[in-house]
């Protein structure tokens, strides 16, 4: 009898296993069977729309039904993402997203986990942040900029976006690493600070090349960037690390979906991206933007999202940022 019973288990087992192993080809063969939703939770015209609607375009005409960007604004990019994480886990709604979704827990009581919500599909690109100062600041390198911080504990004045946002939150990690400490000027966006940069009313500000790109604030001097290597549109420009701090940042956009999808369509979308983003004239497309492709597993995806969380909310914590 006993026998008999551990070849009727195994049985049972084998059937268990062709069965979720049927169910998930049966989704990736059904797969998709009407539009598919592509939610970026920002207004239009933001790099995260830019990027979304390039990549709908293409992915298209690949996956043979629709794939439409849906904006839904609001609360630093939780309204969008809620969504999402409330959506049918059926590969039909995806949510394509900047690290604004690591910044945002750091600052935010998020009403969803940011790591366990969601189900990584692959990064798609990165872009490093540079360092601009004013004219006539008296510092011209990194080590120079440290120094005279250290000198003048907190007349150093940066501007960024707002209260917890990447550029604040960027600045006040370079600040930590050097051991120095700047006066924070929060503005209702880039734009604004930028422009209190060009005026010399603000001594620094850091940010990506995509929101200085064909504005003044493209001649400033520009100290050096965030990434593991130079910008080929900047090559004397060193990078963070030449300049002697061991520090790399850098912004980033994935695409996710809803917690529990099959894991064949899962990896259907991440073997598309792998191909759009080895496109060159998606390359070209990013370059525009300061940014450059950066595929990745869904796995390696979910790790930057929860290294993230945790070195943005303790930046916020040492900034003295209360998250609200």
């Amino acid at each position: 009898m006993l026998p008999r019973k551990r070849h009727t288990l195994a049985a049972l087992g084998a059937l268990s296993v062709a069965a979720v192993s049927s169910r998930h080809a049966a989704a990736q063969q059904g797969w998709p069977s009407r539009t598919v939703l592509m939610v970026v939770p920002f207004a239009p015209g933001g790099s995260n729309d830019v990027i979304a609607r390039r990549m709908s375009v293409t992915l298209t005409k690949t996956l043979g039904q629709s794939v439409v960007v849906e904006n839904r604004p609001g609360g630093g990019s939780t309204i969008g993402a809620h969504y999402v994480a409330n959506a049918a886990p059926d590969g039909h709604t995806l949510l394509f997203v900047s690290g604004s979704i690591a910044t945002t827990a750091a600052v935010q009581k998020t009403p969803y986990d940011p790591v366990k919500a969601f189900d990584p599909i692959s990064r798609v690109a990165a872009a490093p942040f540079v360092i601009l100062t004013r004219e006539g600041f008296p510092s011209k390198t990194v080590k120079e900029l440290v120094e005279y911080a250290r000198a003048n504990p907190t007349r150093v004045t940066f501007g960024s976006a707002g209260l917890g946002d990447s550029t604040q939150l960027a600045t006040e990690l370079f600040a930590n690493t050097t051991d120095v400490k700047f006066t924070a000027v929060n503005y209702k966006g880039i734009a604004p600070a930028q422009l209190d940069l060009i005026g010399g009313r603000i001594d620094m500000v850091i940010t990506t090349v995509a929101s200085i790109r064909g504005t003044p604030a493209e001649k400033l001097p520009m100290l050096a960037f965030t990434g593991p290597r130079r910008e080929p549109d900047f090559p004397n420009v060193p990078t963070l690390r030449e300049a002697g701090v061991d520090l790399e940042i850098d912004v980033w956009w994935g695409l996710f979906a809803p917690a529990g999808i099959p894991v064949a369509v899962r990896d259907r979308l991440n073997r598309e991206i792998a191909a759009l983003t080895a496109d060159p004239e998606f390359a070209a497309f990013l370059k525009t933007a300061g940014a450059s492709p950066a595929p990745s597993t869904p796995e390696e995806l979910r790790a930057i999202v929860a290294k993230d969380v945790v070195r943005w909310t303790e930046t916020a914590r040492r900034a003295g940022i209360q998250q609200q």
